[in-house]
This record gives C-alpha cells, sequence and structure tokens, in this order.
C-alpha cells in the first residue's frame, strides 16, 4: 500500500497537497481504486481511499485510523558532517533503519563545512530525501532531523541516553557487549551512536563523550568508513534490541 505524509492534522476527509497529488497519481500512477496510508501533521495514521482529483488536488476519503507501532526503544544518531553523497546515503539509509532521531554536528575535523545559509538550503534538500524514505521503507512517523547544534549540547540534550561513540582505537569493548547492557537495565528505553567525520574524532571529542557517561566502543576489527559506520552500528542495535 502507497504511504504519504501530508502537512496537515488528519480527518474524516483530506486534501493532498499538488505536489503530493502528483507524485502519487501522475509519477507513481497510483490505480485511484486502491487506498493509501496517510500520515499527518498531528502524527496519527489512516486508510484512505482517492475518490477524486480536482485542480491538481486529490480529495481522499477515510476508511479507518490505524495506530502506530509503538516500541520500548528510540534510536538516536548522531552524525557529524560528511560531503555530499555520504551524508545524504546515510540519511536516507538510517531512515530505513527506523532511526527515531538524527543530529548533523559540526566536529573538528569535518571536511565539509556549512554555514548559517547553506545549512538552510541543505536541511530542506535532507528533510525530503528523509520524507521520500520514509515513504518508500513504509514507515508511519517521520525521524526527527536536528541540524547544527555543538556536540556538547547534543550530549546534554540527551544527557538520559545509553551513549555509545565508535571509535578506532577502542580494542577492550565491543558495541555488542556495551549494548547487552539494555537487557539488564530496564530504564534504558534511548541508545545514541556518535559517528565522526571522514578524519574521525579528535581525541578531545572522544573524552567529552566518554566525560558525559558515554562509553568508547568498537565496531569490529576493520576500520570503517563514517558513512558505514553509521549504518552498520544502527543495524547492529536494531538487531540487539531484536526491532
Amino acid at each position: 500500500m502507497k504511504k504519504i505524509f501530508i502537512p496537515t492534522p488528519l480527518d474524516e476527509s483530506i486534501v493532498l497537497p499538488k505536489d503530493v497529488t502528483h507524485h502519487i497519481l501522475h509519477v507513481f500512477r497510483h490505480n485511484i481504486e486502491k487506498p493509501i496510508t496517510v500520515t499527518g501533521s498531528d502524527n496519527r495514521c489512516g486508510i484512505y481511499q482517492i475518490n477524486d482529483e480536482i485542480n491538481g488536488l486529490a480529495q481522499a476519503s477515510l476508511i479507518e485510523y490505524i495506530d502506530s507501532p509503538i516500541s520500548m526503544h528510540r534510536t538516536i544518531l548522531v552524525q557529524s558532517y560528511l560531503k555530499g553523497e555520504k551524508l545524504e546515503w546515510v540519511l536516507q539509509k538510517a531512515t530505513e533503519l527506523n532511526v527515531d532521531t538524527v543530529y548533523l554536528v559540526p566536529t573538528s575535523n569535518c571536511v565539509a563545512k556549512y554555514d548559517a545559509k547553506k545549512l538552510q538550503s541543505k536541511y530542506s534538500r535532507w528533510e525530503k530525501i528523509m520524507l521520500e524514505a520514509s515513504q518508500q521503507c513504509g514507515r508511519t512517523q517521520l525521524p526527527m532531523l536536528v541540524v547544527g547544534e555543538p556536540l556538547s549540547n547534543v550530549l546534554d540534550i540527551e544527557s538520559e541516553s545509553l551513549k555509545l561513540v565508535a571509535y578506532e582505537n577502542e580494542a577492550g569493548h565491543t558495541i555488542k557487549t556495551a549494548l547487552q547492557s539494555i537487557h539488564t537495565n530496564q530504564t534504558i528505553t534511548d541508545i545514541l551512536i556518535c559517528i565522526g567525520p571522514e578524519g574521525g574524532y579528535q581525541e578531545k571529542e572522544i573524552n567529552a563523550i566518554i566525560e558525559s557517561g558515554g562509553k568508547s566502543v568498537s565496531l569490529g576489527n576493520t576500520i570503517l568508513r563514517a558513512e558505514t559506520a553509521a549504518i552498520g552500528s544502527l543495524a547492529m542495535i536494531q538487531y540487539e534490541l531484536e526491532l
């Protein structure tokens, strides 16, 4: 069933925006007789039947509301800025892996640099990538994207989470061992993984994460590219949580 998100609350009858209508009916060529799944800005989800298209706007009626699956855990990716397509790929695949929140942060060794103006234009593109990935994989809720917060602020905001940082020089602790604490500590509901840029974290940044209560972990016997580390670690977390 085709999945879409709209920027307005759900109701018994809804009108799909022009761009959404065009995508569904004219690009995707959706059969109007088949229902679609819609999530609104109120985070409710329902099954709708498209009745008509008037002036480029699809008119749809509610068949039934459906419950969104609720997870006991929340996964958080703190990703340092990466260059162009690498970062876009991470956002797309992290969305498919059901990440709840993505923080994109500037750190010392970032090759990619974004000023406030460039961040604003990039943010719209990044949001669109995550929206399209959510629709493609059938998510009922959009992940939250937060851009430009310093790493220290993110660690404060997510102070109650199990904080992990992937570090190539870590030899004693693996992500598998760190994640096993979830099963023995029932108070842990949020799992956060920090991934550095192409040049890795500086030691002071690793120390800051550890001082905030984080744990340095290894992702395996090989050194992974930043984008591989991000998606690999999220997949490991999903597996351990049996999501």
